[in-house]
């Protein structure tokens, strides 16, 4: 609505810039370890078979913060920003053990030490038994890390979620310890299918379950930024099957993970009675279908493909549907 309002008067003229120009900037000073230099340098391509900075020369050069440096006649900043970007990138450029996470790290825009305590993680397959515990696990380990909460969420969609309290800390550390207690009530609710004025109470000083602002802002902002997350163990362990030339199956609590933590699920079950249900139906009301027909639904294969999950429960609820018909 801005833009709109500034592009609405034709007499107004508005200068845009590449925000790749002030990160450029930062990567040349020095940061290159943590927020969105980081993240940049993530994204820039490795260098070349040869070693050379090609492709990553490539790319800058034709960004639109290169085309602005020879509009003002400035080649130097051009050729001392790709240096500093090329001499950064390699500086965080894996050991060759890890060079498969480096793949993953240029898809995700995660740092490649995340990608491999995250590996780590669910190396223990005891992680990964089920929805919850596989969230629960990533739930322990950010606390352990809370630093890590900003590395893997949007900053701004977590400070919306809190008032002038939080944007007064003044280390990510700080903002994370603040954030996650209240982040993880919020998720636990919103798993277990609660509707958004039961989780508003889960907010510090109970919120407005009328208004709903705060349940509002976390399942609008914060939860797709947790499926994000959740999404990153079945990426992993994909990666690793590829990079080891291996078929191994994953488990579908992982790949259905993401899934399940956007759409407010705890089960691979619970989530294809939501994808069954469609968009009509509200959440809340698609667990209450869910737990009618719960103790019905076959036993299924622990790395089953998603659609055998859902013919399973397309099953229960035929046998829910017999039962219905033979109390007429």
């Amino acid at each position: 609505m801005t833009l709109q309002s500034i592009f609405s008067q034709s007499d107004q003229c508005l200068v845009i810039d590449d925000p790749t120009t002030a990160l450029l900037d930062r990567i040349h000073e020095g940061t290159i370890d943590h927020g969105m230099p980081a993240y940049l340098l993530s994204r820039l391509p490795a260098p070349a078979d040869d070693g050379g900075d090609a492709p990553l020369r490539t790319l800058l050069s034709r960004s639109f913060a290169a085309f602005r440096a020879r509009k003002r006649g400035d080649e130097e900043w051009i050729e001392s920003r790709i240096a500093s970007a090329f001499a950064a990138r390699k500086q965080l450029e894996p050991p060759e053990a890890d060079q498969w996470l480096d793949q993953v790290s240029g898809l995700t825009g995660v740092s490649v030490g995340t990608l491999r305590e995250i590996c780590v993680i669910f190396d223990d397959q005891q992680h990964s038994a089920s929805t919850i515990a596989a969230v629960e696990a990533l739930l322990a380990w950010l606390n352990q890390k809370p630093a890590k909460l900003l590395e893997l969420v949007r900053p701004e969609n977590v400070q919306g979620l809190f008032g002038g309290a939080y944007e007064r800390l003044v280390t990510d550390d700080q903002r994370g310890r603040h954030a996650l207690p209240v982040i993880e009530a919020m998720l636990k609710r919103w798993l277990v299918g609660e509707p958004l004025n039961m989780i508003e109470t889960a907010y510090p000083g109970g919120g407005d379950p009328e208004k709903c602002e705060y349940s509002r802002h976390f399942v609008l902002r914060v939860v797709p930024d947790l499926a994000f997350l959740a999404g990153l163990p079945a990426r992993i362990l994909i990666a690793r099957n590829a990079k080891d030339g291996i078929e191994a199956p994953i488990r579908s609590v992982l790949t259905t993970l993401s899934g399940a933590v956007r759409e407010g699920c705890d089960s691979p079950e619970c989530l294809a009675v939501r994808k069954n249900a469609g968009s009509s139906v509200s959440r809340p009301a698609a667990r209450g279908l869910y737990d009618q027909i719960a103790r019905s639904i076959p036993i299924g294969e622990e790395s089953e493909d998603f659609e055998a999950t859902l013919d399973r429960v397309r099953a229960a609820w035929a046998i829910l549907a017999f039962d219905d018909l033979d109390k007429l």
